[in-house]
Parts: structure tokens; C-alpha cells; sequence
């Protein structure tokens, strides 16, 4: 008996202590003013004008986007390839219209767990990895430094997002709601335009690996399908739309990212020659080098296909092609664009113009015999 009233009692003094404790912690949150919603930088929004530099850091890498001596903005350490002026306007209007909404911890040691870690802080070791937003004015002094954090809720349509986040160099963290998708990469801030071939203009590739045989893709309109023109005998294709894809590589082509050619070894390179129906010949030479491959272009014109095209008909069966002086433009348009230049391009783009010959064939699978070829004749069969 007496143990069972010990145990009751156990239980009266629980409930006791933690309602004890719900109370305390009731009164404490009575007793705190309610947070005010405030802007986390209130002077940015009326100095957006003179932001001049931004820099985001992750654990990953580094963007630095600077505006230009001559107006716009670029990737100075992409030998300034030029910004999506965007995405640069739309990432400093988030950085200004960004509000705390709520307190957070305010221990230095509990940073790591929100994501909150400034990169490169040794303290925080392998939790290092928030990401860090700075914009700088002309003059090189900082404007405004964000940590961001942990996201909670990924800003959708016209929702803000909510966020973990301090200024950087203050312990003080905060809930932030706004647009918390800054870009992180390379990619998202550059401008991907490079130039614009239409599919159906294309009528044949040529590619030329450094080592092994150099083959040939092609069509004889743009209704039809690309064929390589040559197959090893007793293989097949790995996949029957190999052949398009490398004929297709330079169509719509956007990029990933840019560097100065003279920065890239094209010793080795792939060289692949895509002829259009209407004459125009665009030349690319792609090379992987640190596990990213990079590829330059160059472009000409090829009078003599324009003629054969013209005399074929083509022109009347293909709107998408381009008559000499159209072509002769796009040429001195892509020369301003590309030359000097290469290219990171997407990922399958790059891996179709790098593909050795053999690479696109295979053995094919032995045909299976069925049932009714593999059973032994009967006697009245043998008769």
C-alpha cells in the first residue's frame, strides 16, 4: 500500500513541478513585448542606386557581380562576361524588402544548427554553412552583410518566404520572411544568352575527336531524321536518338558559364563542324578539363551551299532558313558574342559534342528463339 502511495505522490509532484514551469514560462512570454516586423537593413531600400558590388560566399564557392565602367553589370572574375541585370536588380530589391518577423537564439554556438555559420568560420568547422550576402557601395564599404539560413518556407507566387537569418558580425539571429531564394550559383547569375540556331536549320555535323575515327551525321531536310553515316559492322546504336542529339547540340543554346578562351588548354580538343542548310557553318571546340568541359566557336559562311539551297527549293520548304545577308549578320553577331571566349554549356549539350565514335555503338543483344523454334520435331514431322 504504502508503495503504491508513493507512486501516486511521485506522479501529484511531476504534474506539480511542470505546471509549475508552464506557468513561469506563461508569464515570461506575457511579460515580453511583442516583436516588432522591421526591416533587417531599413536604409538599403533608398541607397539601392548606389550599390556598386555584391558578393555571395558558400561553402561551395564565391559570385562577385560588380557594375561595369560603361554601364550593366558583370562577373569580374568570369573576366567580365556580362550579369543578368535581373537577376541582379531582383536579388538587391529582396536584400532591401527583407523583414525580421521574430527573434531567434542569440548564442554564437547555436548558429551552426540553423544554417547560420558564416563559411569560412573555423569555429564552426564542417557547420559553416550558411551563406553570406554582402553589397558594397562604389567606394568598397559594405552596405548591408546577410547570413542566410535555414529556409523554412520557400517563397511561392506572391508568398514571401520565411528564413533564418542575422547580419553578419552580430550574434543576434532572426525569423525573416521575404524572398529568401538568393542565387547561389554561377549560373543563375550570369546571362546565359549566347545565340539562337533554329533545329530545322540544320543539315549535317562532322565531329573529329583528338584520338579514333572522325563520322559524319546528317539529313537530307529538316523533316527528316539524322542518320550517322557509317556504322561499325555488327553493332547498333546505344540509343537511336544519339545521332540527332549531336546534330542537335548547338540548337538554342544558352550557357552555364564563361571564361576568358586564353584561361582554358584547348590542346586535345573535339572539333565539331555543324553545316546548316542555308549555308551558314559554325565550328566548336570542346575540352573537359577540372571534370567541366568548355567549348569555343567560331562561325562562317559557305556561299556555295546558300546557292545549292536556293536552287533545291530549300528556302520555300524551310521558313526557319536564313538568306545570306540574314546569315552574314547572325556571323558578326556571334563573333561579338563568342570571340575570345569559352564556354560552359549544359550538361548534355557538352557531353554530345565530346562523344568518341565507337562510344555511339554497341553489340546487339542476341536474338531470343522462341518457344515454338527451340522445341524438337515431332515424328510425323520428320516423315
Amino acid at each position: 500500500m504504502k508503495s503504491r502511495q508513493l507512486t501516486v505522490l511521485a506522479v501529484l509532484t511531476g504534474i506539480i513541478v511542470l505546471a509549475a514551469f508552464a506557468a513561469v514560462m506563461t508569464r515570461e512570454t506575457a511579460n515580453r513585448a511583442p516583436f516588432p516586423r522591421q526591416a533587417l537593413f531599413p536604409q538599403l531600400e533608398q541607397q539601392i542606386e548606389a550599390v556598386a558590388k555584391i558578393t555571395v560566399n558558400t561553402v561551395q564557392g564565391d559570385v562577385v557581380v560588380s557594375r561595369a565602367a560603361k554601364g550593366g553589370w558583370v562577373l569580374p572574375d568570369r573576366g567580365g562576361w556580362p550579369a543578368n541585370f535581373d537577376v541582379v536588380r531582383k536579388a538587391i530589391f529582396a536584400l532591401a524588402k527583407l523583414e525580421a518577423v521574430d527573434l531567434r537564439t542569440a548564442r554564437a554556438e547555436n548558429h551552426g544548427a540553423l544554417l547560420l555559420a558564416a563559411p569560412y568560420d573555423k569555429r564552426a568547422a564542417k557547420n559553416a554553412k550558411g551563406v553570406r550576402i554582402t553589397v558594397f557601395n562604389a567606394e568598397g564599404a559594405p552596405m548591408a552583410a546577410l547570413v542566410l539560413g535555414k529556409v523554412q518556407t520557400p517563397p511561392s507566387g506572391t508568398r514571401a518566404g520565411i528564413a533564418y537569418a542575422r547580419r553578419d558580425g552580430e550574434a543576434q539571429t532572426y525569423l525573416v520572411q521575404g524572398d529568401v531564394n538568393i542565387p547561389l550559383q554561377v549560373s543563375d547569375w550570369i546571362d546565359r544568352a549566347l545565340f539562337d540556331i533554329a533545329e530545322d536549320r540544320i543539315a549535317s555535323v562532322t565531329v573529329t575527336p583528338p584520338d579514333g575515327p572522325a563520322y559524319e551525321i546528317k539529313r537530307a531536310d529538316q523533316n527528316a531524321a539524322f542518320a550517322i553515316t557509317e556504322t561499325p559492322a555488327g553493332k547498333e546504336l546505344v540509343l537511336a536518338e544519339l545521332p540527332g542529339n549531336v546534330a542537335k547540340a548547338v540548337a538554342l543554346l544558352p550557357l552555364d558559364d564563361a571564361m576568358p578562351a586564353d584561361k582554358i588548354d584547348f590542346t586535345g580538343a573535339f572539333r565539331a563542324e555543324h553545316k546548316m542548310f542555308d549555308g551558314m557553318v559554325l565550328t566548336s571546340w570542346t575540352v573537359l578539363r577540372d571534370n567541366a568541359r568548355w567549348t569555343r566557336f567560331e562561325a562562317h559562311f559557305d556561299s556555295a551551299q546558300a546557292e545549292a539551297a536556293a536552287k533545291a527549293g530549300l528556302y520555300e520548304a524551310n521558313p526557319k532558313l536564313l538568306k545570306p545577308d540574314a546569315i552574314e549578320k547572325q556571323i558578326t553577331e556571334i563573333a561579338a558574342r563568342a570571340k575570345g571566349w569559352a564556354f560552359k554549356l549544359p550538361g548534355m549539350k557538352a557531353t554530345d559534342l565530346t562523344r568518341d565514335y565507337y562510344d555511339l555503338f554497341k553489340t546487339p543483344d542476341p536474338v531470343k528463339k522462341s518457344d515454338e523454334d527451340s522445341r524438337e520435331p515431332g515424328p510425323d514431322e520428320l516423315r
